[in-house]
């Protein structure tokens, strides 16, 4: 009888750490920033995923910190949308324009709200920066800002034995979109040819295509005055994306 009790106790003390231990990894796994915990609510306003809610708690928590918002709070937040849609539909009645929906979901209101207040962060960091870093950041990232390689072949079609075309097809800068848009498989082929290589498939009619590039010129280096928007633009994201994953691993 005692050597039972025994095993009893043993395993209604296994049965309670198991407990214990149960409701710690879901503790963990619900927690978010700093060891506190990701409510029901901000899982909610993330579809449930638990890794986009760590990173938008701690995005509307850095914009805080900067005097962006104020700290979240759910019921702050339900007031503040429907305090929007009652404005949208009263502008929709009054005939005004609107962009977006005329009614937030939580969900919408919450991605607009984290998207216009990561804007204003990398704006942030955009205005910290000398403009001698994004000159430096587009010296080191030049790979980012060159025109298309200029790319011409020898282009012949067949069918049957019968030669349907033939002749050149030329990839320049200039010509890149127009090209991709009216045949990017033809285009998706081109980029992959160095000068003196060919390529032949089969197009959809089980016509026989084949390109023999005869030239390819590396594209040049696009002037900085030209891509300033665009640098600015990659170098705050960059930064932006670093500083929140040190916030978050600290």
């Amino acid at each position: 009888m005692l050597i039972k009790r025994i095993c009893l106790i043993a395993i209604a003390a296994v049965a309670i750490a198991a407990v214990v231990i149960k409701t710690g990894m879901e503790r963990e796994a619900l927690s978010g920033v700093e060891g506190e915990l990701v409510s029901e609510e901000g899982l909610a306003l993330n579809g449930g995923d638990l890794e986009r809610a760590v990173r938008a708690r701690e995005i509307w928590s850095w914009a805080a910190e900067c005097g962006l918002t104020d700290v979240f709070s759910y019921d702050d937040f339900m007031n503040a949308l429907k305090a929007e849609n009652q404005n949208r539909k009263r502008l929709q009645e009054e005939g005004g324009v609107i962009y977006g929906p005329v009614e937030y979901t939580p969900l919408q209101y919450y991605r607009r709200l984290l998207g216009e207040y990561e804007r204003l962060l990398r704006a942030r960091i955009l205005e910290e920066t000398e403009p001698s870093e994004l000159f430096r950041f587009y010296e080191t990232h030049q790979e980012n800002y060159m025109d298309a390689d200029t790319i011409e072949a020898e282009y012949t079609i067949r069918q049957n034995g019968q030669i349907l075309y033939e002749g050149k097809v030329a990839l320049e800068a200039d010509n890149i979109r127009f090209l991709s848009e009216s045949d990017e498989e033809l285009v998706n082929h081109l980029i992959r040819l160095n000068e003196g290589e060919q390529i032949s498939w089969k197009g959809r009619n089980d016509e026989e295509k084949l390109l023999n590039c005869t030239r390819r010129e590396k594209g040049r280096l696009i002037p900085y005055e030209e891509v300033k928007g665009a640098v600015a633009d990659q170098y705050s994201a960059e930064c932006f994306e670093r500083e929140l994953r040190q916030r978050l691993e600290s």
